[in-house]
């Protein structure tokens, strides 16, 4: 059956009919949008936690898919086939879904333990250190120690047979919004515990003590590999090795580095690079302990300056592992890149109260010429800058311990240099060049570091990597000793972080607060602001919103939401690339078709609407569907409206201690309207700012599209004395303000809405919240307190200058104080 023509006007009954049938439609397909929201919230969780297999995962798919579908057909009823790509896009997704579910199933038969060797290793199994050492075996099959690794798969594993699948989920849950520390901090020590206290598989033991049997060595190294390791992000120093372990602690040491997993480090870090949970599955790489005479790191280029066509090697005798945590001083060698060895510079490392240099012998100039032949060859042959862990036995026998792409590459440029200015402090080593100003914070606490104002710039003793927990939040680090090729380095380029180590003490010359200019291009620091829109820069780039990562086909083809601006050119059926692009799609089109259809409809047809006589400034009209509204001539009090959703919402809105007046640039109103539309991004949604909106209502229904100034709102709720029928959806986007303060205000409403017990999705500015399956009285509370949250949150994205604002907004309105948002 087709839909009543859109392409007429209609009349009397013909508009009765015309609208009931698209309501009718509209409304069943609000429904299914509903259901499509919670399968996505429910599957989001699975995935996150990597659960991917049988019926657990493959049913709420097919019903996503089928609800999907038939949103679609809906879709094309209310708007009379113009969006037929649709079925085409849905067909490609379930058979490409369908393909990845069978890969997923083939992986359960994956196994437990493998040895590691030359064949090439797939890093889902193994992880990212192991696959990146059976690399480097292939090139060097004899450099590299036997080994074997626990895959993936018994990690997995040990989680099932030990049922914490649950307590994971619901010590995870909104774990990334947790601003209390001492509540973050316990939430990871519980689920340490977890693993801590975990009983290893008989399956996954045996294999531990068959593999080390077989190597017999004297004692072990125990390391992570996580499927996250050592590509495009390093997680260097994230996650925890056990060294010098004895045959019989391999299953606790196994224990323990799966339990890192869960460091607060590791956490911290996952957040501030939007990664997925499910990204993190671990792997533990075992290997003998190397009796090292020498160890090191080389890097094949300089991070800090690439374009000056050197190789950095860092050595100290022994292990490498207190220097590469930060805590040990190294000698520096550096080297040209050229086809001929050549020795630049040698830089020992020194006492600092002696100034004699720290180890009698430094390394053998034939070991150094090796070790760089050797990284040299490593990149001819993977195509890439590489970042080569390395060992010297006692023998003379030269180990690779570890190898990946070199990480956080500076770009070729450079700053141009002020010569007129003299700084007052200046050296060091640049770990990541570029500019940045700020108040100093001095670390005194580098275990458990504290920075208090975003854009800091932090000055600490140690590169620990604890400290890698406020890089995402600092503007600049100055450390007084650390080494370049330290796990904090490599964590500091990632973020891309100007940052200095080896700066030397006169870097507590500056007291805290004292603002700040660093440019750690050139190794020079200044007192005060030298750079006013350096500031301005950072400030904004620290804010910037982090696009979640991920490397799984299943959860980009169901989860990512890639259509987030739905009045740009690529808003078009044939762009959606995943089930919630097409939800997404479906919803605001279907929206759009309503409003459409009701500007179109001549006088009959809008007499059947009454006006809300209501001091909020908008426009509203009440469609009643089954005469819940008792009528006063041709308008209506909203104490004349007898649906106990909208009575709800009423009620937050009306509510004495909010504010709807105009609060923000209240010039405007003697500006013409198109300047307000054009350039205040008015015009960029389903309503001009001077269009009615309309209220649909029945006695337990409410739907309400409408536009609150600049921006955007919908509400859809079902509440009555039956829970299982009760939902309550909102969804908002938009603004006056730029992109940064429309996120500002979004990530506000996610904050209160997620203590207000809703399910919240947001990306970027766009929110999407749901409230199901509650009584009745609960129900009314939440649309009460919706009332109140999209008045306070009017405009607000033109008051949120900075993110400090939005946690204390955030707490004004959890306190009640309406008031503070006039």
């Amino acid at each position: 059956m087709n839909a009543p023509s859109n392409n007429h006007t209609a009349t009397g009954s013909d508009a009765d009919f015309s609208f009931r049938y698209r309501y009718e439609t509209f409304r069943s397909l609000l429904k299914k949008n509903s259901t499509a929201l919670q399968l996505m919230a429910d599957l989001e969780a699975d995935l996150n936690f990597g659960r991917q297999r049988g019926r657990q995962i493959r049913r709420p798919v097919r019903m996503l898919l089928d609800t999907t579908l038939m949103m679609a057909q809906e879709l094309n009823l209310l708007t009379g086939n113009k969006h037929k790509a649709l079925y085409g896009v849905l067909e490609n997704l379930y058979t490409e879904i369908r393909r990845e579910l069978e890969r997923v199933d083939r992986s359960r038969q994956a196994p437990l333990a493998v040895r590691l060797t030359p064949e090439p290793a797939d890093a889902r199994l193994v992880g990212g250190k192991a696959a990146g050492l059976a690399a480097l075996m292939q090139v060097f099959p004899d450099m590299v120690p036997p080994g074997f690794v626990i895959t993936t798969r018994a990690s997995r594993l040990l989680i099932e047979e030990n049922q914490l699948e649950e307590n994971i989920r619901i010590l995870m849950k909104d774990l990334e919004v947790v601003t209390d520390t001492d509540a973050f901090k316990s939430r990871t020590r519980a689920l340490r515990d977890l693993f801590l206290q975990a009983r290893v598989p008989t399956a996954v033991r045996e294999q531990i003590d068959a593999l080390a049997a077989r190597i017999r060595a004297e004692s072990w190294a125990v390391r992570s590999s996580a499927t996250c390791e050592d590509r495009e992000l390093s997680f260097a120093g994230q996650f925890d090795s056990r060294l010098e372990v004895a045959a019989d602690g391999l299953e606790e040491a196994y224990r323990q580095v799966l339990a890192s997993r869960f460091s607060d480090r590791a956490v911290t870090y996952r957040f501030n690079h939007g990664i997925r949970e499910a990204e993190i599955q671990m792997a533990v790489l075992f290997m003998p302990m190397i009796a090292a005479a020498f160890s090191g790191v080389i890097y094949t280029e300089d991070p800090a300056a690439p374009q000056s066509g050197q190789m950095l090697v860092n050595v100290v005798p022994g292990l490498a592992q207190h220097m590469i945590h930060g805590l040990q001083a190294a000698d520096m060698y550096r080297l040209g890149k050229g086809e001929t060895y050549r020795l630049i510079e040698t830089v020992r490392a020194t006492d600092p109260e002696t100034g004699r240099p720290l180890y009698e012998e430094p390394l053998p100039e034939e070991v150094l010429r090796r070790v760089v032949d050797t990284a040299r060859e490593l990149c001819l042959r993977f195509g890439h800058e590489m970042d080569i862990e390395w060992s010297l036995d006692r023998s003379g026998h030269l180990w690779l311990l570890q190898g990946r792409r070199l990480q956080g590459q500076a770009e070729k440029q450079h700053y141009r240099v002020e010569k007129r200015a003299v700084p007052d402090l200046e050296g060091g080593t640049t770990i990541f060049p570029g500019r940045a100003e700020g108040p100093i914070e001095h670390i005194t606490d580098e275990q458990a570091p504290v920075v208090r104002h975003k854009g800091a710039i932090a000055v600490a003793r140690n590169a620990a990597p604890q400290l890698a927990e406020i890089l995402p939040h600092l503007g600049a680090l100055l450390v007084e000793e650390g080494n370049p090729v330290g796990h904090l380095a490599t964590l500091a380029r990632e973020q891309s972080l100007p940052c200095l180590f080896r700066v030397g003490p006169g870097v507590w010359r500056f007291a805290p607060g004292t603002v700040v200019s660093v440019d750690a291009t050139h190794r020079r620091i200044y007192r005060g602001s030298r750079w006013p829109d350096v500031r301005e820069r950072m400030l904004a780039r620290l804010s910037a919103e982090k696009t979640t990562r991920s490397r799984d086909p299943l959860y980009n083809m169901l989860m990512v939401l890639n259509l987030t601006d739905p009045y740009a050119s690529g808003f078009k059926a044939r762009k959606c690339r995943s089930v919630h692009d097409v939800v997404r799609f479906v919803h605001e089109m279907s929206v759009r078709s309503m409003f459409e259809f009701g500007d179109r409809q001549n006088r009959p047809w809008k007499r059947k609407t009454i006006a809300i006589e209501t001091p909020i400034p908008i426009k509203l009209r009440l469609l009643d569907l089954d005469g819940c509204v008792q009528l006063r001539g041709k308008s209506a009090r909203a104490q004349d409206v007898h649906s106990v959703p909208f009575r709800a919402l009423w009620c937050g809105i009306a509510d004495p201690r909010v504010i709807w007046q105009p609060r923000v640039l209240p010039a405007m109103d003697v500006v013409p309207t198109d300047f307000e539309e054009t350039i205040m991004g008015g015009a960029r949604g389903p309503r001009g700012r001077r269009r009615t909106n309309y209220v649909i209502v029945a006695r337990d229904y409410l739907n309400l599209n409408a536009r609150f100034v600049y921006h955007y709102a919908m509400i859809d709720a079902v509440v009555g004395p039956w829970a299982e029928n009760n939902y309550v959806n909102f969804r908002m986007r938009g603004g006056g303000g730029n992109d940064l303060a429309r996120t500002r205000r979004a990530r506000f409403m996610e904050a209160v809405l997620r203590q207000l017990n809703f399910g919240v999705d947001r990306r970027r500015d766009l929110i999407t919240a749901w409230f199901r399956y509650h009584a009745q009285q609960e129900s009314e509370q939440a649309l009460e307190l919706l009332g109140r949250l999209m008045a306070c949150a009017r405009q607000l994205d033109m008051l949120l200058t900075n993110d400090d604002m939005v946690q204390r907004y955030t707490h004004q309105f959890l306190e009640g104080n309406y008031r503070a948002f006039a």
